[in-house]
């Protein structure tokens, strides 16, 4: 039996397949249908980049805020900076700045995991360091 495929998601493909599904690409859907949280991670950065997301309102729920995120996160394995993380999103010779992108890609890359993403920035750069994107 094939082992299941583990995916990253960016922080934009979370929060989709949490409260709006139907964004998510048909491949992305038929790929991520049924998976246990243990097959779905997430960067760490993503739950700081969705606690702003809720602060600002820019993303709003019915529940508290701080409790849909605790339950949002439980969903997923957070996966934790680490030195080589940091050093590969330092060290990515990639004109794009954002240090939350530049994180996300690197745990992919550092722990070669596909990343599922929509983002055009992340999609043309990735091949370079050896991640598969999935969308």
């Amino acid at each position: 039996m094939r082992p299941k495929e583990r995916y990253l998601l960016d922080t934009h493909a979370a929060i989709w397949l949490e409260i709006e599904p139907a964004r998510l690409s048909t491949s992305v859907r038929i790929a991520l249908g049924g998976a246990a949280p243990a097959d779905l991670y997430i960067s760490d950065i993503t739950l700081s980049e969705t606690a702003r997301l809720l602060r600002q309102g820019r993303l709003t729920t019915a529940a508290d805020p701080a409790d849909w995120l605790a339950r949002f996160a439980l969903g997923f394995t957070t996966l934790p900076v680490t030195a080589p993380i940091a050093w590969a999103a330092a060290a990515f010779e990639w004109e794009h700045r954002d240090p939350c992108d530049r994180h996300i890609l690197a745990s992919a890359a550092v722990l070669d995991l596909p990343l599922v993403t929509l983002d055009p920035k992340i999609s043309s750069f990735a091949p370079t360091v050896g991640v598969r994107i999935v969308w």
